[in-house]
């Protein structure tokens, strides 16, 4: 894939050296020479001092055949405007934004730009950390929106309905894992004790699911 991303910060610099560590074409923009030096001398993509709101820049950067832009600069409203011109002008295929205000995330998530609140997500985490037991985080959705979470069947969950698990729009059951083995199942298998569950669950329904499993 060809990715372009805008902004080099600790978060902008790790992103581009994981993308080429996977073999994609990554070409990054920043404002400031000292903050393209965090790539180091081992990367090979392509680095740009520059505006990022600067069409003639994003058009040097190679924005009309991207693949994907990730806007990840120090202002949310630079990665806003970027994300939505990618998106709207240069129809950029996928386009994700930071943003540090969760409110902003929301109203652009609203519009159709795909956002990411490092500061709604932390939230998320730590309450996760300090509130669940016996339920291990696979990974946050959506900006830490939809969590998807693994519990393994104790022996008081065993028998029960996979449904028994679920409360709509909140809980979802997506898979269960019995023996190493995955399947999706549906809303009347029978959990055995022992399987591997995964859950997905909205932001701010981890204490009914703790209800549901039987964990205090």
């Amino acid at each position: 894939m060809r990715v372009i991303v805008l902004g080099c910060g600790r978060v902008g610099s790790g992103l581009a050296i994981r993308l080429e560590v996977d073999h994609h074409e990554v070409t990054v923009i920043d404002h400031d020479l000292k903050a393209i030096s965090r790539l180091g001398k081992s990367f090979h993509g392509r680095p740009l001092v520059g505006n990022a709101l600067d069409r003639d820049m994003l058009i040097d950067a190679g924005v009309t055949r991207a693949d994907a832009l990730a806007a990840v600069t120090g202002s949310d409203e630079i990665n806003a405007v970027v994300a939505r011109l990618a998106l709207g002008r240069f129809r950029v295929p996928r386009v994700v934004a930071r943003m540090y205000e969760p409110r902003q995330a929301e109203l652009y998530s609203r519009l159709g730009l795909l956002t990411i609140s490092p500061v709604d997500w932390g939230i998320t985490r730590l309450a996760q950390l300090l509130i669940l037991r016996d339920v291990a985080h696979v990974t946050a959705l959506g900006g830490g929106r939809v969590q998807l979470l693994e519990t393994t069947v104790s022996p008081t969950m065993a028998g029960k309905k996979a449904d028994e698990l679920e409360i709509a729009g909140e809980t979802r059951v997506v898979s269960v894992t019995r023996a190493g083995r995955a399947f999706l199942g549906d809303r009347n298998t029978l959990l055995e004790r022992g399987d591997l569950v995964t859950i997905a669950v909205a932001h701010g329904a981890e204490a009914r699911l703790q209800h549901l499993l039987g964990v205090e």
